[in-house]
């Protein structure tokens, strides 16, 4: 027996074992991770969501939007699944998992596109990248450009493979995003996330998902981990004509990972068709949690916005806004009394100016004082003052 057939058959069984080790009963209650959406894609319905948009590293799952663009650029006709891709040195040389590619080989795009699904090789990422757009941060470009298209409004891309970057964030509904459009408008990518082994150069890397080949009706699709993000998965499964996609994002290990996946699936495919059930009951988080975890989500962990609080409730954004609008027309209404008030007693001043004199009246003038006119006299005296008169003459 061959030391790659050997490998092969060493993987197949490890998988094997961690997936009876997920198969045990796990515990009731919220997933176990930073972030979790399910959505049931025939009939467009969110099953079930938790802190959906809080930013976290997207990890090897950033390879997904990768091959979204490449296989663009293919529907394009710029490019071609069979196009033979020398490599560089720069791509054989990319640290962190690997499809094992060495500088100056010949491969073609479509078993980069194995490498990148199945053993999430950052090398086979790299010179897909180079392949298709010239340069990494080219393509970077063209990946950002794409998550806006598809309404990706919490994405953010700084390389091509998912290593550690600055700046670099998703969410748990922006995944979902990008996962069903890819499917829905690539349904051939399916073959390549549900390859079990990858082999180049004489060496085997076994399919990362452990979900692969032993969780009825699954389509793929990608797991990623870093330091930063804990353990992703993105997960697609069919059952009975429903199709479900589910996202988590921080689990602790990847054993958690793969059981909550199943978890999460299973809970989902129990309830279709059960108005009265739904995937929060059924994997027992309580009615509280399931309110908590679908609204008022924080967009990034480390800034959560205090709201107002009233009667012990958190005010919406809303009733908010509706309420500085009344403290706004109140005051300007008083305002506007104020003003009023004012006026009408300038008003009534000018008035009372009005009716006051201008100035003193003027004097009238004054009559000269005349004489009263003397008594008349007696005969007797008249003759006594004519005698008089005489005697003086």
């Amino acid at each position: 027996m061959s030391i790659c057939r050997f490998g092969q058959r060493f993987c197949a069984a490890l998988a094997f074992l961690l997936c009876l080790l997920c198969a045990l009963p796990a515990l009731a209650g919220p997933i176990n991770a930073r972030s979790a959406i399910l959505m049931d894609v025939t009939t467009g319905r969110i099953l079930y969501e938790q802190y959906a948009d809080r930013r976290i590293p997207p990890a090897s799952l950033t390879k997904v939007l990768s091959m979204y663009v490449a296989m663009e650029a293919i529907s394009a006709g710029k490019t071609s699944y069979q196009k033979k891709v020398k490599v560089s040195r720069s791509a054989a040389r990319t640290r962190g998992s690997s499809m094992f590619l060495r500088t100056g080989d010949v491969v073609t795009l479509d078993k980069l596109f194995y490498g990148m699904a199945v053993a999430s090789g950052n090398d086979a990422s790299m010179a897909v990248a180079e392949h298709v757009a010239g340069s990494s941060s080219a393509f970077v470009a063209r990946m950002n450009r794409l998550a806006k298209r598809l309404g990706m409004t919490n994405s953010r891309f700084q390389n091509v493979h998912g290593l550690p970057a600055d700046g670099q964030y998703t969410t748990a509904r922006d995944m979902l995003k990008m996962a069903h459009s890819y499917e829905r408008k690539y349904p051939s990518a399916r073959k390549y996330h549900l390859a079990r082994f990858i082999t180049h150069n004489g060496k085997s890397e076994p399919n990362h998902n452990p979900l692969v080949g032993y969780y009825r009706g699954i389509n793929g699709l990608k797991t990623g981990w870093i330091t930063a993000a804990g353990y992703n998965i993105i997960v697609s499964a069919k059952r009975n004509g429903h199709k479900l996609i589910g996202v988590i994002l921080g689990a602790p290990n990847t054993g958690v990972r793969a059981a909550e996946a199943r978890r999460l699936l299973n809970a989902g495919f129990k309830t279709i068709g059960k108005k009265k059930l739904t995937v929060a009951q059924e994997l027992g988080v309580s009615a509280r949690q399931a309110k908590r975890f679908g609204k008022g989500n924080p967009v990034a962990e480390p800034t959560k916005k205090k709201a107002a609080v009233k009667r012990g409730t958190k005010k919406s954004e809303a009733a908010m806004k509706k309420e500085r609008a009344r403290n706004k027309a109140r005051l300007q209404k008083k305002a506007e009394q104020r003003k009023a008030a004012l006026k009408a007693r300038e008003t009534q001043k000018k008035k009372a100016a009005s009716s006051k004199p201008s100035a003193k009246p003027a004097k009238a003038p004054q009559k000269k004082a005349v004489p009263a006119p003397k008594p008349a006299l007696s005969p007797a005296e008249a003759a006594l003052a004519d005698i008089r008169t005489s005697h003086k003459k």
